[in-house]
């Protein structure tokens, strides 16, 4: 009770360009706010695969409009990736996402992926999963090899919302999510686990099941997350932002697709905003180019509606503002 008053005193204050500035001093002089590592990204999200087997209607890929502009699909190159984690393991620990547009666990080799990204390093590794490939083995693997949170984008607190908004395979995916939280019962090694939920604000029975999907979850051990729904680089945002600050994420993270372009912005689904590629350059090279400050800098200046990615983003809302942004 106590956090959600929290939660929405903070989202009063932060409605106005000044409370939002007032807010993040107090964090910056308690030193709660970030410090952006400048020779190498905290963050780097690894997509495993663009292929999904699913075909969610908020996601641009299976939206008829984009089908002309829709990109090749297909896993990483597993070479590929054993080069990225050897590179990455050089600075550290470090926050690894093994996920982006598509579902990680089709992945033909995920078994010596989950094997491999923490074999040296202890990171911290956050995986997103539709769930419905999960089984037994991969359950084996996941907490064998210490993956530090499991995200289920699950999407409904029904059946036939889900098949609505997502396919088909709803009462297969809580099965597994429920055989893997006994699974994690049994297990030494104890992940975050959170079921989460995108508001589609064009279905009317939304609101009915973001309730049933909060009161079902709550009786488990997992933590509950309702994410607003996100514009892609390619959906209009939910109105005209009062004010903008610069998206923390350009100096935060790294997100190396699964054809080996790396992109400024982990929803730019169009890859607008290339900024590399790791076939023919190393991570530190492309996060210290001259493409990145650029683009950052265009972020101070206020400049993001003169860049279609982000003009219509809204994911900058939920990163933190710094008060001095590093070049």
């Amino acid at each position: 009770m106590f956090s959600n008053i929290k939660e929405k005193i903070i989202s009063a204050i932060k409605l106005t360009e000044f409370g939002n500035r007032q807010f993040y001093l107090l964090k910056d002089k308690l030193g709660k706010n970030p410090i952006p590592d400048l020779e190498f990204p905290e963050l780097l999200s690894l997509e495993l695969s663009s292929i999904c087997n699913l075909t969610c209607i908020h996601c641009p890929s299976h939206n008829s409009e984009f089908a002309g502009v829709t990109r090749k699909h297909e896993h990483i190159n597993y070479d590929l990736f054993m080069s990225l984690m050897d590179e990455i393991d050089l600075y550290g620990k470090r926050q690894i996402a093994l996920h982006k547009d598509g579902e990680p666990l089709i992945h033909p080799r995920i078994v010596d992926i989950l094997e491999r990204v923490k074999k040296n390093v202890p990171h911290e590794v956050y995986l997103s999963t539709n769930g419905l490939t999960l089984n037994r083995k991969l359950c084996d693997l996941i907490l064998a090899n210490r993956i530090d949170i499991v995200n289920f984008s699950i999407g409904a607190g029904s059946g036939e919302f889900y098949e609505k908004v997502r396919g088909k395979g709803f009462h297969k995916l809580i099965k597994n999510v429920h055989d893997f939280l006994n699974m994690v019962s049994e297990s030494k090694w104890k992940p975050k686990v959170i079921v989460q939920i995108i508001e589609l604000p064009e279905h009317q029975e939304m609101s009915k099941e973001i309730k049933a999907f909060k009161k079902y979850w709550k009786n488990f051990d997992v933590e509950i997350a309702v994410w607003k729904k996100l514009t892609w680089g390619v959906f209009e945002n939910d109105g005209t932002f009062p004010y903008r600050y610069p998206c923390y994420s350009l100096w935060n993270s790294f997100n190396i697709n699964s054809n080996g372009l790396v992109t400024a912005c982990c929803i730019d689904w169009k890859q607008e905003l290339v900024i590399g590629n790791v076939y023919n350059r190393r991570i530190k090279e492309i996060w210290s180019d001259e493409t990145l400050k650029e683009l950052r800098l265009r972020h101070i200046n206020k400049e993001e509606n003169e860049i279609d990615a982000c003009r219509t983003c809204n994911y900058w809302k939920w990163q933190p503002m710094l008060i001095e942004y590093p070049l």
